[in-house]
């Protein structure tokens, strides 16, 4: 989708999706400062909140609560609802970490505060 908001990034992380009692464990695809795509097959329910947990160093797991907006073949794209700060600054520095146009990331840094609790 070329019609984006906001800049994404191909991540090589685990996460985990939790709903319900269902905890689903899969792979990050890509992310941005306002979602994530995550590769599994495993049916995600659309427009339900999920808490989403993102493994992607040594450092503490990166956390979010988000919804399902898409379903595909390979995976569900994710909008975060909202995350605390240090989970923001987390997620906002693996986006700047693997992009070329750190202004743009900054700039949508301001799109987000909405979110931050």
């Amino acid at each position: 989708m070329d019609n984006r908001n906001f800049t994404r990034v191909t991540c090589s992380a685990n996460a985990s999706i939790r709903y319900g009692a269902e905890v689903v464990l899969c792979d990050i695809d890509n992310m941005s400062l306002h979602g994530m795509h995550l590769k599994t097959d495993h049916d995600i329910p659309l427009n339900v909140p999920v808490n989403v947990t993102v493994y992607h160093s040594s450092q503490a797991p990166l956390k979010v609560s988000a919804k399902a907006v898409r379903k595909e073949a390979n995976g569900v794209g994710l909008q975060i609802s909202n995350l605390n700060v240090n989970s923001f600054v987390q997620l906002r520095n693996l986006i700047t970490e693997h992009c070329s146009d750190k202004g743009a990331v900054m700039q949508e840094t301001f799109k987000m505060l909405k979110c931050i609790y």
